[in-house]
């Protein structure tokens, strides 16, 4: 078991930030595309509880379950107790959690570049519906971290993907959709 703690950027400027880890003696480590599935009982007792089951395949395929602490932890920044794991084959990880009654719920893609920066994880994510920027660390290095790449505390955000997703689509007059992908077409340019 491990915390995660995290803050999003919106208004990402990913040329910019990329520059400044460039420049800063950021070290880049991968670029993905990544494909994720959320799985949940027929009741969706795992999103009520504010936990998370999810399947990814990156550059290596992984299981994670995150959920909200039970007690409250305060601060600026997002933390979730995360358990993370290496399996080996997406598709049957999938179907071996449905065996066990968790069925796909929504899914959901991202381009991400990952750096090393500052004592930090950053991440440059580029989702179907924008660009943004995530911060992982202990809190006090993501606030240093971020105002080093010239991130405004303003633009931070501690919703998830999936929250962002529901208010680009509400915001936009989009019908209301939980997965957000990108089309085949996209993915040949963006990679």
């Amino acid at each position: 078991m491990a915390l995660e703690t995290e803050l999003k950027y919106l208004n990402a400027d990913h040329d910019k930030i990329r520059k400044t880890l460039q420049g800063q003696g950021g070290k880049f480590l991968t670029r993905n595309y990544e494909r994720n599935i959320v799985l949940d009982d027929p009741g969706r007792t795992l999103y009520k509880r504010s936990a998370l089951l999810r399947v990814r395949q990156a550059d290596k395929v992984t299981m994670t379950v995150k959920r909200i602490p039970a007690a409250p932890i305060s601060g600026k920044a997002k933390v979730y107790i995360e358990h993370e794991t290496e399996v080996s084959n997406f598709d049957e990880t999938v179907a071996a959690l449905q065996v066990l009654g968790y069925s796909p719920v929504f899914s959901y893609e991202k381009i991400r570049e990952e750096w090393e920066f500052a004592g930090c994880h950053v991440c440059l994510d580029l989702l179907p519906f924008g660009p943004f920027i995530e911060v992982e660390g202990g809190e006090d290095g993501i606030l240093n971290c971020a105002q080093i790449l010239g991130l405004s505390f303003e633009d931070s955000c501690t919703k998830t993907y999936h929250e962002l997703n529901r208010d680009y689509r509400k915001e936009n007059g989009l019908v209301p959709d939980e997965n957000f992908i990108f089309t085949p077409e996209e993915i040949k340019v963006l990679l």
